[in-house]
C-alpha cells in the first residue's frame, strides 16, 4: 500500500445519536494552530471556571439552558472531560487515520490522547482514548482520569440495512481537598516582598486532607435501521430502533469530619462520610423518518425531512432509591426552500411520573447568503419546561438530606446570529422561571421570580498566510445577582507560522490571553459534585498570559508551552473558583504524531 501525503484530509461529523440529523462532515484540522491546546480548557472557544488543574471540575462562565430531554439524575461538572454520546464523532476515512498526543508538565502531570479510525469494506470504526494524571500543587489535590470511547458503523452494500454502535467509559479518581481554608493567605501576598514562585504550596491549609471521590460512567447505544425501498431502488422511508443504556456510580468518602465544610450536620455518621449516587437507565426509541442516519447534508434547492416517534425510558436508582418509567413523544423537521431558506424544528413531550409534562420546543430558520463561504444569518427560539435534576428533589447523604416537590422550571431562549467562514456573532436573550440551584448552605432552592440574561458573543478566527488570530469574546448581564456571570469574559490567541530549513520544517510561535471581569463566581461542593451560588468571594480581574513554541517535521509536531507566565509579578489573584487557585507559572512539553496510510 502506497504511503499517502503528509496531510491527507480526513473528515468527521457529530455522531448520529438518538435524535439523528443528516451528517455534516468537516475536515480535521491538521495545522499547528491548536497543537498546544492539549487540555480542552485551554481552547480559545472555551470560557470556563475550574479548580485549577487538568482534569478537575469546571463550569462554563456562559449561562445557558441547554439540557437533554428525558430523566436526569445529576449533571456532572466535567463537561469537557467526561464524554457523552453527543460528543462522539463519526469518521470518513480511506482507509485509516491515527493521531497520538503526549504532554508532560514538569514535575507533576502528564496527558495522553490517542485516536484511531479505520474502514474495512462496509465497516467503519473508531477508538479514542484520553488519559491524564496530575499530582496538583496543594495538599491532597491529585487527579487521575480516563475516558475511552469506541464507535462502529455498518451498512449493507445496497444501503438497505445498517447499524450504529457506540460505547463510552468515563473514570475519575479525585483527591478532594475542598479548596483553601482561607484564600486571602494566598491571594493577598505582596509581590514586592514575596517570591514570585512559592515552592512549598503545601504550607497553605485546605478544607479536606482525606476526602476523595471516585466516579464511573458507562454509556452504550445501538441503532438498527432499515431503509425501505421498492424493487427499483427508490427510497421511501427509514424505520429505526435505538437502545440506550446509561450507568453512573459516584462516591465521596472522608473519615475526618472535623472542619467547617460539614457545618456539624450529620444524618448518618459523625465519623465517616460515604455519600454515593448510583443508578442506571434503559431507553428504547422507535422512530420513522424520511432520511437515514448516514445521510449527509446536500446542496439541493428543496427538501423536506421529517422524523417522529416515541421513546420509553426506565430508571432504577440505588442511591437515592427510586424507580421510574416515562414515555416521550417527539417530532422534528428540516426544510429547505428556494435553495436559501432553511427551516428546522423539534418538539418533545414527556408522560408519566417524575418527568410528566416536561416539554421542549425548538424552532429556527436560516437565510443563506453564500453557502461556500458559510455566510448565513439566522434566528432560533427554544422553550423548555423541565424537572430539576432528581438529586435536587430527593437526596440522602451523610451531610445532606431533603425531599422537595419542585414546580417545573421554565426556560425561553431567543438567538440571532451571523456567520461567515468560521466567524460567528450572536445575540441571546434568556428568560428563566422557577430556576432551581444550590445555595451557599449546599441546599437546593427555587427562585420564585423569573430572571433574564442577555448575551453578546463573538468568535473570530482570523487566518492569513503566516499570521493567525483567534478571539472568543462574551458580554453578559443577569437581572438576578444569584446568577453568577461575569460582565465580560474573553480569550485571545495570536500566533505566527512560517517554514524554515528549505521549507522542510514548520515553525510556530504564539501567545494567548484570558481575562474576565470581577464577579461572585460559583463555589464548588465536592460532596455533591455541584457548583453552588455564593456572594462572599469575588474572583476575576486577572490576566492569564500563556506562550508556546511549536515545530513540525512531516507528520510529527513538538511544542513547549509556558502557562500563567506573569503569575506573582503583579498579584496572586489567579483564582476562577473560590478557594481553588489556578496553576502558577508552569511549563509543558508535548509531541503529536499523525499517521495517514
Amino acid at each position: 500500500m502506497a504511503i499517502s501525503p503528509d496531510f491527507s484530509s480526513t473528515r468527521h461529523a457529530p455522531w448520529p445519536a438518538t435524535h439523528f440529523l443528516p451528517l455534516r462532515y468537516n475536515t480535521i484540522d491538521t495545522s499547528l494552530v491548536h497543537i498546544s491546546e492539549f487540555d480542552p480548557l485551554l481552547r480559545i472557544e472555551n470560557l470556563y471556571q475550574s479548580l485549577g488543574i487538568n482534569g478537575q471540575a469546571h463550569k462554563s462562565m456562559i449561562f445557558d439552558i441547554q439540557h437533554p430531554t428525558g430523566f436526569s439524575m445529576t449533571t456532572l461538572p466535567y463537561p469537557l472531560y467526561f464524554k457523552k454520546m453527543t460528543d462522539l464523532k463519526i469518521y470518513d476515512v480511506t482507509p485509516t487515520y491515527t493521531d497520538l498526543n503526549f504532554t508532560y508538565t514538569f514535575l507533576n502531570a502528564f496527558a495522553f490522547q490517542a485516536t484511531h479510525a479505520q474502514k474495512i469494506r462496509q465497516v467503519n470504526f473508531a477508538v479514542h482514548l484520553d488519559a491524564a494524571s496530575d499530582k496538583g500543587y496543594f495538599i491532597h489535590q491529585e487527579v487521575n482520569r480516563l475516558s475511552l470511547d469506541a464507535t462502529l458503523r455498518y451498512e449493507t452494500p445496497k444501503k438497505i440495512y445498517g447499524f450504529l454502535l457506540a460505547y463510552i467509559f468515563n473514570h475519575g479518581k479525585f483527591s478532594e481537598n475542598g479548596g483553601l481554608q482561607y484564600s486571602p493567605d494566598f491571594t493577598d501576598r505582596d509581590p514586592r516582598h514575596d517570591s514570585t514562585i512559592t515552592y512549598d504550596l503545601t504550607s497553605f491549609p485546605v478544607m479536606f486532607s482525606n476526602g476523595s471521590s471516585k466516579i464511573n460512567t458507562h454509556a452504550f447505544q445501538i441503532t438498527n435501521y432499515l431503509n425501505i425501498k421498492d424493487k427499483k431502488g427508490h427510497y421511501f422511508v427509514t424505520v429505526s430502533h435505538t437502545l440506550d443504556f446509561n450507568f453512573l456510580s459516584s462516591h465521596f468518602f472522608d473519615y475526618d469530619l472535623n472542619n467547617l465544610f460539614y457545618v456539624n450536620r450529620y444524618y448518618i455518621s459523625t465519623d465517616t462520610t460515604n455519600d454515593s449516587v448510583q443508578y442506571y437507565s434503559i431507553a428504547n426509541t422507535l422512530q420513522l423518518s424520511n432520511f437515514s442516519p448516514t445521510d449527509t447534508i446536500g446542496d439541493q434547492s428543496y427538501f423536506f425531512r421529517i422524523a417522529g416517534g416515541l421513546r420509553h425510558e426506565y430508571v432504577n436508582s440505588v442511591s437515592p432509591r427510586m424507580q421510574d418509567n416515562s414515555l416521550c413523544l417527539f417530532a422534528r423537521t428540516n426544510i429547505r426552500l428556494f435553495k436559501v431558506w432553511d427551516i428546522y424544528g423539534l418538539f418533545s413531550y414527556n408522560l408519566f411520573k417524575y418527568t410528566q409534562n416536561d416539554a421542549l420546543a425548538h424552532a429556527g430558520f436560516r437565510f443563506t447568503i453564500n453557502r461556500k463561504q458559510g455566510h448565513y444569518i439566522g434566528l432560533e427560539a427554544t422553550f423548555s419546561r423541565r424537572s430539576p435534576d432528581y438529586i435536587f428533589s430527593n437526596y440522602l447523604g451523610n451531610n445532606n438530606f431533603w425531599e422537595y416537590d419542585w414546580r417545573k422550571q421554565n426556560f425561553f431562549k431567543a438567538s440571532a446570529y451571523w456567520t461567515i467562514f468560521n466567524y460567528k456573532a450572536s445575540f441571546n436573550f434568556i428568560n428563566a422561571g422557577r430556576y432551581v440551584y444550590l445555595n451557599n448552605n449546599f441546599e437546593p432552592v427555587q427562585l420564585e421570580k423569573p430572571f433574564q440574561v442577555i448575551q453578546l458573543m463573538l468568535y473570530a478566527p482570523v487566518r492569513t498566510k503566516y499570521f493567525c488570530l483567534d478571539a472568543q469574546l462574551a458580554l453578559q448581564h443577569a437581572t438576578n445577582k444569584t446568577i453568577a456571570v461575569p460582565l465580560f469574559a474573553g480569550k485571545l490567541g495570536a500566533l505566527y507560522t512560517t517554514r524554515i530549513f528549505k521549507k522542510r520544517l514548520r515553525f510556530q510561535v504564539g501567545v494567548d490571553l484570558f481575562y474576565n471581569t470581577k464577579y461572585y463566581s460559583d463555589g464548588y461542593d465536592p460532596i455533591l459534585h455541584q457548583f453552588y451560588a455564593q456572594q462572599y468571594i469575588i474572583t476575576g480581574n486577572y490576566l492569564y498570559l500563556n506562550a508556546h513554541l511549536a515545530i513540525r517535521v512531516k507528520r510529527i509536531s513538538f511544542f513547549v508551552r509556558g502557562g500563567n507566565l506573569i503569575a506573582g509579578l503583579f498579584s496572586f489573584r489567579y483564582i476562577t473558583t473560590p478557594g481553588y487557585p489556578m496553576q502558577g507559572r508552569n511549563f509543558e512539553v508535548g509531541v503529536n504524531w499523525k499517521f495517514y496510510d
